[in-house]
């Protein structure tokens, strides 16, 4: 048995060019029209990280525009003057501030609208950070919340994967649900809280829930050639490097104690190469992929009452 790396996930693994592309522009022109983002000038980015998402509709926002981002990392906290020029550029005054997303630090309806890009899922108690978004929501202010479902990634078919066999399936879905359900024992969130999310601002009285998918596919057909084609094989080859090396996985099994130490060992053991085999078949131009995932778009209104 490897031993593990017991450390809280970083951010830092999560950014990457690849982010750049996780949207169509005409699929955010219509939600900004559908939620009228123009009606907007104050806008709070919790966990903002980057500021991928706040740069990809504060260009929506009505004029001028004030945006701030709130991140518990100090390294995104600083900014940079890349980040600086752009908001400039947009007519928004911006802002970065460190804090947590369960203890916002800004006082109570400071913004027109509060949002978070894959954010929640990484969040020990979600429905804290919901409460901390409503209260600095000013009233009448929207809640706009992208969350996935990631479990849903390991029954998606590739050409490497289209004669899997049933039990081979079988053990890939029971190793990323172990994965899933360890990160929540251990208070680090829930990867597929997409699904829960509408409820869940239901019950804190958010009004008028709208819930969207996102239409964003990044196929993988060869000669993988486009930016977002070659942004998405940089990640996968960072990632797998990355948990070659730190054994990140087995952190998740160790929250279940001995129960599913075995099963981890065994899977890795029977499905050693695995990556391996995707980057030849791309070296090969062999590999093709629809490239889909499940991302919700849910908004709500906080009431005027």
């Amino acid at each position: 048995m490897p031993e593990s790396s017991i450390k809280t996930p970083h951010s830092e693994n999560q950014f990457a060019d690849y982010r750049n592309f996780w949207w169509n522009k005409g699929f955010i022109d219509l939600m900004a029209k559908r939620i009228k983002l123009s009606k907007h000038t104050s806008l709070l980015d919790v966990g903002c990280g980057q500021c991928h998402w706040s740069k990809i509709i504060t260009p929506y926002l009505g004029k001028p525009a004030y945006v701030v981002g709130v991140d518990k990392d100090p390294t995104w906290a600083k900014g940079s003057a890349e980040l600086k020029r752009f908001f400039k550029d947009q007519a928004a005054w911006f802002e970065l501030y460190q804090g947590d997303a369960m203890n916002l630090p800004f006082e109570d309806a400071s913004f027109d609208i509060v949002t978070c890009q894959t954010v929640l899922i990484h969040v020990g108690n979600p429905t804290k950070a919901v409460e901390e978004m409503k209260r600095v929501l000013k009233p009448g202010g929207t809640i706009l919340c992208v969350e996935p479902n990631n479990r849903i990634q390991s029954l998606l078919r590739t050409s490497e994967s289209e004669n899997t066999s049933i039990d081979e399936m079988i053990d890939h879905v029971k190793y990323a649900l172990i994965v899933e359900q360890g990160k929540k024992r251990l208070g680090f969130g829930d990867n597929s809280l997409g699904d829960l999310l509408p409820g869940m601002l239901s019950k804190q009285g958010f009004e008028k829930i709208d819930v969207r998918l996102s239409d964003k596919a990044i196929v993988m057909v060869p000669p993988y050639d486009t930016q977002e084609q070659m942004a998405t094989t940089k990640h996968w080859k960072k990632g797998n490097a990355g948990d070659a090396m730190n054994n990140s996985d087995l952190f998740y099994f160790e929250a279940f104690g001995d129960k599913y130490l075995s099963f981890y060992d065994e899977y890795h053991q029977k499905y050693e190469g695995h990556s391996e085999r995707i980057f030849e078949a791309l070296k090969n131009n062999d590999f093709h992929s629809a490239g889909g995932a499940l991302m919700y778009l849910v908004s709500g209104k906080k009431p005027n009452h």
